[in-house]
């Protein structure tokens, strides 16, 4: 004779479906209920707060509801990550971030959220190319020219970024893992006064996005020597990438991407992210991220997650191997 099911088990059915249907009700009504949130990592006027505010006014008009962009700015990211991660898994807030929400899991010790365990990825949106650039009076123009410099005066082996942590700190530091290269990064608290001292030929080079530096390139302000796409910019030609310059398999773009809490139901990842790629598609975002320096990827929520992992692993050893510690 079967023995009777305990109240408990039957309690735990009933939550689970309860659970199940009330986010497949989310899921049917979504984006109806109410606006639906850009929470950006930096502050107004990056490029990656650009992009935004060039792809939501599209978004929302494929999602048929308003996209509002909201700066959550500070500790490079994680203020926004966690106020993300924390909350409700439907759709609503959706994390609009740059590989840092990668470098902070690698970095941080003391994070307030798990990057692979609270969050998942809905769109891969693109990258930004990061460049290598020194003062025009540095007799370098490649990257094996510029490391044999540093090798006879130590002063060449400095190169100046945004910040501890930063895309451009991490940049170079798997730089100097895959080359074996003693290298003396220099942070400084953004990358406008870190592009300042280069030009003023206090430090004699920078690593970071292209589209900041581009401007400054072109005015011949500085000299770029390297690139860390894989392939090479159209915006610089004749610029090799650092893996052409003989570090076989680097790469490291600043990507962009977004991200919402785990729970959210796939449906409403999947209408997010075809909305998405629709946006993405329109000539006047296309043109915006033309010229900022950067490339449409579309990748999908498997594909972003995919990347996070696997920078988380190689970033965290990066910090392994140079000690380097959070400020």
């Amino acid at each position: 004779m079967k023995k009777p099911l305990s109240r408990r088990w039957a309690m735990t059915c009933l939550a689970t479906c309860l659970g199940l249907a009330s986010l497949n009700a989310v899921a049917q009504e979504y984006p109806s209920r109410q606006p639906v949130r850009f929470i950006v990592t930096f502050a107004v006027g990056g490029g990656s707060d650009t992009i935004a505010r060039s792809l939501n006014t599209k978004l929302g008009e494929v999602l048929g509801q308003t996209v509002i962009v909201e700066n959550k700015a500070g500790a490079g990211g994680a203020i926004a990550t966690d106020y993300v991660a924390k909350a409700q898994p439907d759709g609503y807030n959706i994390l609009f971030t740059v590989s840092s929400h990668s470098i902070n899991q690698a970095l941080m010790t003391n994070l307030p959220f798990n990057t692979e365990r609270d969050l998942r990825g809905v769109t891969l949106i693109g990258a930004l190319p990061q460049v290598l650039a020194v003062h025009p009076s540095v007799p370098a123009n490649n990257l094996q020219e510029w490391l044999a410099l540093g090798r006879k005066d130590p002063r060449f082996k400095q190169y100046a970024t945004g910040g501890v942590g930063s895309p451009g700190h991490f940049a170079g530091g798997l730089l100097q893992s895959m080359a074996k290269e003693p290298l003396d990064h220099i942070p400084y608290k953004g990358a406008g006064p870190a592009l300042s001292d280069v030009m003023s030929n206090q430090v004699p080079a920078v690593l970071g996005t292209l589209s900041g530096a581009m401007a400054h390139i072109k005015n011949g302000k500085l000299k770029a020597i390297a690139i860390t796409s894989s392939q090479r910019t159209p915006l610089l030609p004749d610029v090799q990438t650092i893996a052409e310059s003989g570090i076989a398999g680097y790469e490291s773009d600043t990507w962009i991407g977004t991200f919402v809490p785990k729970n959210t139901p796939e449906a409403v990842v999947q209408k997010i992210h075809k909305a998405t790629l629709q946006a993405l598609s329109d000539p006047g975002v296309k043109a915006r991220i033309d010229s900022l320096a950067g490339r449409i990827i579309g990748g999908s929520s498997a594909e972003l997650d995919a990347l996070v992992s696997r920078e988380i692993k190689q970033f965290t050893q990066v910090v392994k191997e140079q000690g380097i510690k959070p400020e």
